[in-house]
C-alpha cells in the first residue's frame, strides 16, 4: 500500500531531486549523499535503471521503486558513517568499536523516510530518503559526558511528573534580560561541523562542550546549529533576541571542529550566571564558510 501511495505521488512531484538548500544553510555533500548541518538531517538518493534488472520480464513500478529505495538506504548509511561526532571521531569509527551501536545505526538507516520519488526516462526511477540526526540517533551516539542537568529538567516539571511515551524536551526559552544565546563567527579559519563541537579559550580551557550541556536539549535540538550567514543574528530563533557574538580565532591543531575564542570573549561568557542557562539549553549557533 505504501508503494502504491508513492506511485500516486509521482504526479505531485515536479522538482528534480537534489541537495540544493538555502544559501544560509550549511550543507556538506559527499558522493553518497548530503548532511544538512543547519537542520540536523541527511539526504541520500538511489536510482534504479531498467537495464540493471535481472528479471527477463523487467520490473513493475512498485518493484522499481523498491530497488531504488534500497540503493538510497545504502547511500544513507554510507553518508551517516561520514558524520563527525566530534573532532576526533566519526560515526563509522564508533560503529566499528561498538557492535551494538553499529547494528542500531544500520537499523535506523534502514528506516530512513522516503521524501521524494521521481520517474526518469525509459522506466528508470530515483528515490530520495531523509534521516534525522537529532532525536533517537543523537541519543544513541552522543557521548556519555553529556548528561541530564537537573535545573533544566525542572523547567518542565509537569512533564516530569507525567512523562509521555515519547519524551520531547521543551524548546529553549530565552531569559527575560541579558544575553539570550551565543553566535560564534568561525568563518575563515577552516573549521568543520560536528555533532559535538567545543569552544576553547586561548589558555586551553573549555568554554562550551559536553560539561556545559543538558542532554535532553542536545538530543532534541542539537548541541548547536550551524549556518553560513551572519545576517540579522538577533532574529535567529535559536538565540534571539539578544545573542552574544564572538569571533573564532582558529581551530585546535588536528581538531578542526574545536574552535578557539579570545580570553576576553570567554570571560564575557563566564561573567553572567545566566549565560550558563542558555549554554545548557544549547542556544548556540556557529557560522562557518
Amino acid at each position: 500500500m505504501r508503494i502504491r501511495h508513492l506511485i500516486c505521488a509521482w504526479l505531485l512531484l515536479a522538482t528534480r531531486i537534489g541537495f540544493a538548500q538555502p544559501a544560509e544553510q550549511l550543507v556538506e555533500v559527499f558522493p553518497s549523499g548530503a548532511i544538512n548541518w543547519s537542520r540536523g538531517y541527511l539526504v541520500a538518493k538511489g536510482t534504479f535503471l531498467p537495464e540493471h534488472s535481472t528479471s527477463p520480464k523487467g520490473l513493475n513500478p512498485e518493484q522499481s521503486i523498491a530497488q531504488a529505495q534500497r540503493q538510497a538506504v545504502h547511500n544513507a548509511l554510507r553518508t551517516l558513517e561520514e558524520v563527525r561526532l566530534d573532532a576526533g571521531l566519526r560515526v563509522s569509527e564508533l560503529m566499528a568499536a561498538d557492535q551494538r551501536i553499529g547494528a542500531r545505526v544500520r537499523e535506523m538507516a534502514g528506516a530512513a523516510r522516503v521524501i521524494e520519488v521521481q520517474p526518469l526516462a525509459d522506466g528508470a526511477v530515483r528515490v530520495a530518503v531523509q534521516m534525522e540526526l537529532r532525536g533517537g540517533f543523537a541519543q544513541l551516539v552522543l557521548p556519555a559526558e553529556i548528561k541530564q542537568v537537573e535545573s533544566i529538567k525542572q523547567m518542565n516539571a509537569s512533564a516530569a511528573e507525567n512523562p509521555p511515551k515519547a519524551q520531547v524536551s521543551p524548546r529553549p526559552v530565552a531569559p527575560a534580560e541579558g544575553q539570550s544565546g551565543l553566535i560564534v563567527d568561525a568563518r575563515g579559519i577552516g573549521a568543520k561541523p560536528a555533532m559535538v563541537p567545543m569552544l576553547i579559550d586561548e589558555n586551553g580551557k573549555q568554554v562550551y562542550g559536553p560539561a556545559f550541556i543538558s542532554r535532553e536539549y542536545a538530543v532534541q535540538h542539537g548541541v548547536c546549529e550551524y549556518g553560513r550567514s551572519m545576517d540579522k543574528p538577533a532574529q535567529r530563533e535559536r538565540v534571539a533576541p539578544n545573542p552574544l557574538i564572538v569571533k573564532g580565532l582558529r581551530t585546535l591543531h588536528d581538531r578542526s571542529c574545536d574552535i578557539v575564542i579570545s580570553n576576553a570573549d570567554a570571560d564575557r561568557l563566564r561573567d553572567a550566571s545566566a549565560n550558563l542557562g542558555f549554554l545548557k539549553q544549547c542556544r548556540v549557533i556557529i557560522i562557518l564558510d
